[in-house]
């Protein structure tokens, strides 16, 4: 099993095997908290004739210290029986997240695994644009 394309996007979808990504990013610079209304965590998995069977899937974004930022996304996908010619198959999976409450800044992860063990890993950045008060002990040490 090889992961061919990884991100998380504003957007994505796919047609007829064919795989469409919008906006990839991998930061928000946000006044937190916030709730993201929309994004999406796309893989492209190339598979061997020998893996074309029943797979347990499982999406974490955790920050640093391991606490979800969403609850874990699990799924069971069989991927497909191939042609006689064809000697690997593709599989594109494309995870909707709505609503994604962000209360802390800091760095996140992103984790696919299939059948427990990890494939993918990206990290998402997460930066607090709220404008900050000036700290008065600043001023009087200057």
């Amino acid at each position: 099993m090889n992961v061919e394309v990884a991100s998380i996007c504003d957007a994505a979808t796919d047609q007829a095997g064919k795989l469409n990504i919008l906006g990839a990013f991998d930061r928000f610079a946000l006044p937190l908290p916030y709730t993201y209304p929309q994004c999406s965590a796309v893989f492209r998995i190339r598979y061997q004739r020998s893996e074309a069977t029943h797979h347990q899937f499982e999406l974490t974004i955790t920050n640093t210290q391991g606490q979800n930022l969403i609850p874990p996304l699990q799924s069971d996908i069989q991927f497909p029986a191939l042609n006689p010619e064809a000697e690997t198959g593709v599989v594109n999976m494309i995870l909707n997240m709505h609503r994604i409450q962000i209360t802390k800044e800091g760095k996140y992860l992103i984790r696919l695994r299939v059948n427990q063990i990890e494939i993918a890993l990206l990290p998402l950045y997460i930066f607090d644009t709220t404008p900050k008060e000036p700290n008065p002990l600043e001023f009087e040490n200057k």
